[in-house]
């Protein structure tokens, strides 16, 4: 690529990236702020005053919007978009990441270091206190616990989930356990399964997690079935088939825009923007859980 030509990019990604910012920080002006109703907790309703001014197209522009800054793939982009429309509940913002490595690439590290937002983050591997980053095991056995040991408020702004294997139990135990409710989540699927297929990787198989191959994580069928059944709704698959995005069901009633959501088929990545794959298992013992969530029609 030519010097002029990566200029010109580099300037094509900075108006961008200024643009999000402005929009955010508009969006979030104090006379708009989005209020949380935590009157039943079980029901945790996040509105916004200024929902009338809001685009009701914005809900189908994310495959515009993918943008990579820190992010594995286009995610900070999504992210952006998304809170750019529904605002923020806490001052700061709040988050809470798992399965970040050192937190050098990660979904929340452009929200901290670059606007502020405040948060959570966990790894099996790393302990570095100075960035809130805490060496922990997370599984569906201790995720709520670990929540409490770091003090998670009850109602954060972001959740996201990256573990390889267990994301959708570990998600599931959050869920059950109805303590902690985040307004939107980001969680890592397999886009090998078929969008008609509701299974999920075996955890209580045995110990063995992911060993590089295709075996690992649940479909989007069975995430969108366990979002939907505890008030949230799928809207995006980002481009290269790693991460799907969720937003509380209420948010997406309010501003009148449930119905435009894509269906799941729709969603569904049949094949990553990079091309990326796993070597396939091929150990039949191997086992898949079918329906642990039933999909729940319109």
């Amino acid at each position: 690529m030519s010097i002029s030509s990566k200029t010109v990019l580099c300037t094509y990604f900075t108006i961008a990236v200024m643009c999000c910012l402005l929009l955010i920080k508009w969006q979030c002006k104090p006379c708009g702020r989005p209020m949380a109703s935590t009157e039943q907790i079980s029901t945790t309703r996040s509105v916004s005053r200024n929902a009338s001014n809001v685009h009701s197209i914005w809900i189908r522009k994310f495959h515009e919007k993918e943008f990579k800054i820190f992010s594995q793939n286009g995610e900070d982009g999504v992210l952006l978009w998304i809170f750019a429309n529904i605002g923020t509940v806490n001052s700061p913002p709040r988050f809470v990441e798992f399965g970040t490595e050192n937190g050098n690439e990660c979904n929340t590290r452009f929200l901290r270091q670059q606007l502020g937002w405040e948060g959570l983050m966990m790894d099996g591997n790393h302990d570095i206190p100075s960035i809130n980053l805490y060496k922990e095991k997370v599984t569906a056995e201790n995720i709520n616990q670990l929540l409490e040991k770091y003090q998670t408020p009850s109602l954060i702004d972001l959740l996201s989930i990256d573990l390889d294997f267990d994301d959708y139990y570990v998600w599931k135990s959050i869920l059950q356990a109805n303590r902690y409710h985040a307004r939107v989540v980001v969680i890592e699927y397999n886009y090998l399964i078929p969008p008609n297929e509701n299974r999920v990787a075996d955890p209580f198989q045995d110990t063995r997690r992911w060993t590089g191959t295709t075996h690992y994580g649940a479909g989007i069928l069975a995430m969108a079935a366990l979002g939907r059944a505890y008030n949230y709704t799928l809207v995006y698959a980002e481009k290269n088939g790693v991460n799907l995005f969720f937003i509380q069901k209420d948010i997406l009633l309010k501003q009148e825009i449930l119905g435009r959501v894509p269906s799941v088929e729709r969603l569904h990545v049949k094949k990553p923007q990079t091309g990326w794959s796993h070597r396939v298992e091929v150990d039949k013992s191997r086992r898949w859980l079918w329906n642990d969530t039933i999909w729940i029609p319109d």
